[in-house]
């Protein structure tokens, strides 16, 4: 019995350490701004629960935020498209990105992207010009920013 208690906490130690960095790449966030996953590079999402709309009948506008860590593979594509469309990669610190979420159907649609600097100065800002839904499924990046944003998802 008390090599299972031991084991127990050895896993629950391991695991705390696998979560540690993750959050200290977190922004501090105001209270506005909900921490709600990682994306599957482990880059913590947030969503900003003041900056709700309701652009049409059951479909839910939400700004959503990453601040990928520095060896993140999301910063790297990023970082790739930055390069591409000629602005200064050293200055990226966040992107957030305006999306829209039909919480009956489950379905998510990013519709305007924005690029930061470390003081929230834009670097690069583009509309989505390609507006498919894309589907929320449980356990994916996107459920947990639904289920905070749609109420009937709480």
């Amino acid at each position: 019995m008390r090599k299972s208690s031991a084991g127990k906490a050895l896993l629950f130690i391991v695991s705390l350490f696998l979560l540690i960095p993750a959050s200290l790449q977190a922004e501090k966030m105001t209270g506005n701004w909900r921490i709600t996953g990682y994306t599957i590079y482990r880059d913590a999402v947030f969503v900003d629960t003041a900056r709700l709309t309701v652009p049409a009948p059951g479909i839910t506008a939400a700004w959503i935020k990453i601040t990928p860590s520095p060896k993140s593979k999301y910063r790297q594509y990023i970082n790739d498209y930055l390069t591409a469309v000629h602005k200064d990669v050293k200055r990226f610190h966040s992107i957030e990105f305006l999306s829209e979420i039909n919480c009956e159907k489950h379905l998510i649609r990013f519709t305007k992207f924005v690029y930061l600097d470390k003081s929230g100065k834009i670097i690069h800002q583009v509309d989505e010009s390609d507006l498919r839904w894309y589907l929320i499924v449980q356990g994916g990046t996107w459920y947990p920013v639904e289920k905070e944003v749609c109420t009937e998802r709480k």
